[in-house]
């Protein structure tokens, strides 16, 4: 529930604490209160409010002066607070444990301004938290606290204002603790600040056995439609939005479908915008003999568990002890190790489960794309294991199919509408996203660190990837890895086919030839001081072979581009670019013509006349090949490489998936 206008609120407030369990039991319960259901008192009129602002020498911010106007101060209310806000107990707070020069001195050159104002607001803040006087006059109750909060004395309101907004609103803060507390809570303005202490008073009495209110009941049909809505593929942010509220007032239900659905907005690659940033909390959302708890949202909390770098026992410690006993502690240690290990394997019900393990194959071997269109066309038959099931979040845990997973797609399947919500989900496979063709050129666009500044592949037709592991390289193939994990060894996939009719230009006829069957690739970044050949890849069928190195502002480093045609064991024809010189060999195609793909380089290529651009009058051979400020004439031009490689994929029909390379897991070999 959320409101901007101070009666209804505070009274709302007033009779869910009235009405919560044993209040009206207890002796010492004022009995103005309970007669009056209002935590308030009289309200502060106009000229009290002025006399305060005229005391202070400030004009009060918004919600504060309406919040006097509407009662002059509040009571304890079920929070960590004592009396808050009365006109009389307002002061300057004045640093008494000279917390600015402790929170100046952390600060560092790469502190946001938000840290900034927040260290400097101890000396300027108004403090609204009452007096320990008077809070012991005016309180209700000592056991109106909830007993997990701290002492009401430990707490501080304040106002910063040094942090207003374009509203006038000053920033409120909640500092809990004392000189020796955690960073204090920082709200946008007084409103917000009181309306957090109304969810932590909701929180604090969640579990309370009776508690039902007007506010608990609101909120469970909250969560109900937004339920719904997630399953009906509708209004995915409003759904969350209620979910949010919901549980940081601590409705039992809303933790689990939140984490689900803000784990799906953020994708397989990482918590988002809208995630929490770390491993999900999952205490009391479900056991391990729940399929959703144990095979959807539990994967899910190892995968962040691991990426946060925590130890087992802390993963123990994340769970609900109550609800775990040995044998449960044992299966969630034995899932974490499969997530750590990258062992783990997704896996569901019904036709979505054999979508998935169809998907499973063909991201293994580079297919992501045509991964990620069998998961889409499929995801209207999942089958959730019950009403708390809204997603199939366990997906993203998957180590090769959880990258597949964008934040873009993970909206994608929460907006397809699915079974258990009110429509109809559709009974059979839905349209699938059109496939994306991403050729090679792509290769040339990323030239920014940490992308390589190397590259080389070696394309070879009608052929398995493992058929072309068994070709390249020695031993085994690994299992899936990403870019970083395969060190010095080529990773195999399926390329599929690219923007051309999928054969390939004959021997010298410059034209195009109808085949069958698709293209493998091997794969590898970076300099490894070797020519890769293609000739004996190429047997009994064709290849393709690129090996690029950028080069850079030294002549030990000088750009270089390799393009090689081979037929059945033999070169056919192609191209080496290297420091400006042009070889070539074999009757090549108009398109491939290495003159119009590296217009500048070629016999008479010459060192001296290649200067920076940005120097035109220091004339010929001026140019410092030790500045920092641009490449030297030795590095590639970036559109010959970008044209050489559109062409080749043109000419041949071929298309390296950009995910797959960059992003995903694919199996390696190690080079023989």
């Amino acid at each position: 529930m959320k409101t901007y206008n101070w009666r209804p609120f505070l009274e709302r407030w007033s009779a869910d604490w009235l009405d919560s369990p044993g209040v009206r039991g207890r002796g010492d319960a004022d009995e103005t209160v309970l007669r009056d259901r209002w935590l308030g008192f009289p309200a502060a009129g106009e000229d009290r409010i002025s006399e305060l602002e005229e005391r202070l020498g400030v004009t009060l911010p918004p919600t504060y002066r309406s919040f006097l106007a509407t009662t002059d101060g509040w009571r304890p209310a079920g929070t960590a607070v004592g009396r808050v806000g009365a006109a009389e107990g307002v002061h300057w707070y004045g640093d008494p444990h000279g917390l600015q020069a402790l929170h100046e001195g952390a600060l560092d050159e790469y502190a946001s301004e938000e840290e900034v104002l927040r260290a400097g607001m101890w000396g300027r803040a108004l403090r609204l938290s009452a007096a320990l006087d008077t809070v012991a006059r005016d309180t209700a109750a000592p056991d109106s606290v909830a007993p997990d909060t701290v002492a009401p004395d430990t707490v501080e309101v304040l106002l910063d204002p040094g942090d207003p907004d374009a509203n006038g609103e000053w920033a409120a803060y909640l500092h809990r603790g004392g000189a020796g507390g955690e960073r204090p809570e920082r709200h946008g303005s007084f409103m917000e600040l009181m309306q957090a202490l109304f969810r932590e008073f909701h929180r604090a009495h969640a579990d309370t056995p009776g508690f039902v209110n007007e506010t608990t009941r609101e909120l469970d049909a909250d969560i109900e439609e937004a339920r719904l809505a997630c399953l009906d593929g509708e209004d995915i942010d409003g759904a969350l939005d209620l979910l949010t509220e919901a549980d940081e007032c601590g409705r039992p239900r809303a933790r689990g479908l939140r984490v689900q659905t803000e784990a799906m907005l953020s994708g397989g690659g990482g918590r988002g915008s809208r995630g929490g940033g770390g491993p999900a909390d999952l205490r009391g959302v479900g056991r391990m003999d729940d399929p959703s708890y144990a095979r959807e949202l539990l994967p899910l909390a190892a995968l962040e568990h691991v990426r946060a770098g925590h130890d087992e026992a802390a993963f123990l410690r994340a769970l609900d002890e109550g609800d775990h006993d040995g044998d449960d502690r044992k299966q969630a240690l034995a899932l974490l190790r499969e997530i750590d290990e990258r062992t783990f394997r997704y896996e569901a019900p019904g036709p979505f489960g054999d979508a998935v393990a169809s998907a499973r194959e063909q991201a293994r071997w580079g297919d992501t794309d045509g991964a990620w269109r069998t998961v889409a066309a499929a995801v209207a038959g999942w089958e959730p294991y019950g009403e708390e099931d809204i997603a199939p979040v366990g997906l993203l845990a998957d180590p090769l199919l959880g990258p597949v997973i964008t934040a873009e797609r993970g909206r994608y399947l929460l907006e397809t509408p699915r079974a258990g919500g009110r429509g109809a989900a559709d009974d059979g496979d839905t349209e699938a996203p059109r496939a994306r063709v991403d050729g090679l050129g792509w290769l040339a666009e990323e030239t920014r660190p940490p992308a390589p500044d190397a590259y080389r592949f070696v394309l070879v037709h009608g052929v398995t990837p493992q058929e072309l592991a068994g070709r390249i390289g020695e031993g085994p193939l690994s299992a899936p890895c990403d870019e970083s994990e395969a060190g010095r060894a080529i990773r195999i996939g399926s390329c599929g086919v690219g923007g051309g009719d999928g054969a390939g230009a004959g021997s010298g006829s410059g034209g195009r030839e109808t085949g069958e069957g698709s293209w493998s690739f091997a794969f590898e970044s970076g300099r490894n001081g070797t020519e890769p050949s293609g000739e004996a890849v190429s047997r009994g069928t064709k290849s393709v072979t690129v090996w690029c190195e950028r080069g850079g502002r030294s002549a030990a480093l000088p750009g270089a581009f390799h393009f090689s045609y081979a037929e059945d064991g033999e070169r056919v024809y192609g191209f080496t670019v290297r420091d400006g010189e042009t070889e070539e060999w074999g009757p090549i195609p108009d398109a491939l013509d290495p003159a119009h793909l590296f217009p500048d380089a070629g016999p008479g290529w010459d060192e001296e006349d290649a200067y920076d651009a940005s120097n035109e009058d220091a004339g010929p051979g001026s140019y410092d090949a030790t500045d920092s400020g641009g490449e030297g004439s030795w590095a590639l031009d970036p559109d010959d490489e970008y044209e050489s490689l559109d062409a080749i994929a043109e000419v041949f029909g071929v298309s390296l998936p950009r995910f797959a390379i960059r992003h995903g897991r694919l199996h390696a070999v190690a080079p023989s």
